[in-house]
């Protein structure tokens, strides 16, 4: 690969890297989130981006991103139509995720959209999946869906080494549909 076509790779990749530390606070005292086998193993990574990535995930951003430009009404309508969707232990380590994430951030003052969603989270009032706690968070600092998909896939994949957690994010990015796929390597 020459200079200048890693130099793009790296940018993304440490635009990922931000949005997932800055959207993601407390996250050493996370466990699992949808992701519940060994991250080295690519037939698990496979299954997850196939079963859970891109039929819930990879669509609740996409949707989260616009919602977050709307209102908070709109953030809660996207996390209970995914709560309808996601279910069992998957939904269950998502929702306590996400309410340990939406605890830990805070809303800037110019969003009020935010700020009630957060509020809502922490009230029980909507589920408060963290895809969409985490999403609502990257939104509002204008991160790309594809960054925000590629950071939730590395949060997904943390306790993978960088090599395995980067093909994860590479096979998950590669597989979105082209209309939101406009970020292909990461």
């Amino acid at each position: 690969m020459s200079a200048s076509e890693s130099q793009p790779l790296c940018q993304i990749r440490t635009e990922i890297l931000r949005a997932a530390k800055l959207c993601s606070p407390g996250l050493e005292s996370l466990g699992r989130l949808t992701f519940d086998s060994d991250p080295t193993e690519v037939s698990a990574v496979a299954h997850w981006r196939d079963a859970v990535f891109l039929p819930l995930l990879a669509p609740a951003i996409r949707d989260t991103a616009t919602a977050s430009r709307q209102g908070c009404r709109e953030l809660v309508c996207v996390d209970k139509a995914l709560d309808k969707r996601l279910a069992g232990p998957l939904a269950k380590t998502s929702r306590a995720s996400g309410l340990a994430i939406a605890n830990a951030l805070q809303a800037p003052n110019s969003e009020p959209a935010l700020k009630k969603f957060l509020t809502a989270v922490g009230a029980g009032t909507t589920p408060g999946h963290m895809v969409i706690v985490f999403s609502a968070r990257a939104s509002v600092f204008h991160f790309p869906v594809q960054v925000i998909a590629g950071a939730l896939v590395v949060l997904e994949m943390r306790t993978a080494t960088v090599d395995s957690a980067w093909g994860a994010v590479q096979s998950c990015l590669e597989s979105l549909p082209p209309a939101e796929a406009s970020l292909r390597a990461a």
